[in-house]
């Protein structure tokens, strides 16, 4: 508190500072020990000289010169409100400072209203600017030029996890910014800081909280700069993270909705497969439809090393699983490391696609096998088979994988029609589709090519283990002969080969490599078994 020394003052000296009072804003009332006014200078507010009482006017003045009455100083920071009335409805705000004069006192005052008034509007302002730095729903850091933090608002506090003691005057990249990214985040910074950035563009970049996870924010940055010389800056980041999931769940959905126009399935299953594997990273995408009649399996994408995944292994791999009255559809997934924004709700959205999907496919491959099957024995046709065989030898050279096809003539099945009839060959025919079918898996492709002879895809089966597969429909076979035939043998002779690079697209050079092996099998006394060794492994 200020304080004036108080003194005689002369009747000379009150006129001068009346006179010189006039005209500034401080203006002088003279007034007994009872407060009525004596006299007071040109600019004295009228509010208080109608009244000629200043005591009736001014709210504790009178209390307040009765206390400072045996003080040897008074205070110049005194701030007096008037009394609400009828003739003055409108609260006043006085800076007044008494003086006794013996029985006397002389008042020096001023208005302060307006001041009053912009003092409290500014105070307000900052306050609510401090209010809104603190709780805008936006990341505010002030940063020093060596990137240490100055400041930093509640709301990022929050975001991140820290509380203010943690990170005051510690380094914002060393903490925040991923280490991947933390060099080049760190050149933006000091790009700013020697003036050569333009700072009307906003950047873009993750940062980490406290339990190591992700949030991308656009920041807005200004450069601190005192006596020209830069000193730090302040920047202001928007959290974009559910930005950044929704544009990423958008284009997964755009990219499967693509293939809703397409009218060829396998088409339309390529492009799922790449936008699995490109847009969510998956690695491995099998479907499989279970009816009371059949086991329907088919492979949406296969990326794991040498296109090679163990079904029976099945570390790794997640599997999803829905119900309906008539089927149960299971999905299954292998990925290593999902995408940053991909969440849980988005992989739920894929897999309830690819459970759609699935269900649709099932159906077509329902009407296209109706179309490719061979009456009499069930197996696909040969229309079918080189449909398949295209497909195959196209992902062989592409992915480098070892399949085989395996060329099968029924033996002797002119002479079964003619000594039994032609009853007992259809059987002999039907009899070896079956131990076809038992021998080989789901995704080997069984077909009659036509007459008494047979085919057999092998996808990711190199001709070693196809002749495995081969000696296994013998034996499947002889136990059907002991079962289903009693008068003749069902035999067949084989002749197996490896799809290769070198093969054209249609697949004629590999047919007529089987067909060549399965008429040297045939040549050699019938009933064997001949692999290509030239590309045996």
């Amino acid at each position: 508190m200020v304080f004036i020394n108080t003194r005689e003052i002369s009747n000379e000296e009150l006129f001068q500072l009346f006179s010189s009072l006039s005209k500034s804003s401080i203006f002088l009332i003279l007034c007994d020990s009872n407060g009525n006014i004596l006299n007071y200078s040109d600019n004295a507010p009228e509010f208080i000289v109608k009244n000629r009482n200043i005591f009736d006017v001014v709210d504790g003045l009178k209390e307040f010169i009765e206390n400072i009455k045996y003080e040897s100083s008074v205070s110049l920071d005194n701030f007096f409100s008037t009394k609400k009335s009828k003739e003055l409805p409108i609260v006043e705000k006085l800076r007044l400072i008494p003086i006794i004069k013996k029985d006397n006192y002389l008042i020096l005052g001023e208005v302060v209203t307006q001041k009053v008034l912009i003092d409290e509007y500014i105070s307000e302002r900052l306050n609510t600017l401090n209010m809104y730095l603190e709780f805008a729903p936006v990341f505010f850091v002030v940063l020093n030029k060596e990137g240490n933090i100055d400041y930093i608002n509640s709301w990022a506090l929050r975001k991140t996890g820290y509380n203010f003691e943690e990170i005051i005057g510690k380094n914002w990249f060393e903490i925040f910014i991923p280490e991947d990214i933390r060099n080049k985040v760190f050149d933006v910074f000091k790009l700013i800081l020697d003036k050569k950035i333009e700072l009307a563009q906003t950047y873009e970049n993750e940062i980490l909280t406290k339990d190591g996870k992700f949030i991308t924010v656009l920041w807005e940055n200004k450069l601190l700069v005192k006596n020209n010389e830069p000193f730090g800056t302040i920047s202001v980041g928007v959290d974009v993270t559910d930005q950044k999931i929704k544009d990423f769940e958008d284009s997964i959905l755009l990219g499967f909705l693509s293939t809703f126009s397409e009218s060829d399935y396998q088409k339309a299953l390529g492009r799922i497969s790449t936008v699995l594997s490109e847009s969510c990273n998956f690695s491995f995408v099998k479907a499989e439809v279970i009816t009371s009649e059949e086991t329907h399996e088919f492979l949406i994408l296969d990326n794991t090393e040498n296109n090679k995944y163990e079904q029976e292994n099945l570390e790794g791999l997640k599997t999803y699983e829905k119900k309906t009255e008539d089927k149960t559809i299971r999905i299954y997934i292998k990925c290593e490391k999902l995408p940053k924004y991909a969440t849980e709700n988005c992989i739920k959205n894929v897999v309830n696609f690819l459970f759609s999907f699935a269900d649709k496919f099932y159906y077509v491959q329902k009407l296209e096998e109706a179309s490719f099957k061979d009456p009499l024995t069930g197996l696909y046709n040969r229309r079918y088979f080189m449909i398949m065989l295209k497909n195959e030898i196209r992902r062989a050279k592409r992915y480098g994988t070892k399949s085989s096809v395996m060329m099968i003539d029924l033996d002797g099945l002119k002479q079964i029609n003619d000594t039994f009839g032609h009853d007992k060959g259809d059987l002999a025919i039907k009899t070896l589709a079956q131990a076809m079918i038992s021998s080989t898996r789901v995704t080997d492709v069984c077909a009659r090519f036509g007459g008494d002879e047979f085919v057999i895809l092998l996808p990711q089966t190199p001709v070693g283990k196809a002749q495995v597969i081969a000696y296994r429909l013998k034996e499947t076979l002889e136990k059907f002969n002991s079962e289903s035939t009693e008068k003749f043998k069902i035999l067949f002779s084989a002749g197996i080969t490896n799809i290769i690079k070198t093969d054209d697209d249609e697949g004629i050079n590999t047919l007529k490599r089987a067909d060549e092996l399965l008429y040297k099998a045939k040549s050699l006394g019938k009933n064997l078994i001949i692999i290509d060794n030239e590309y045996n492994e």
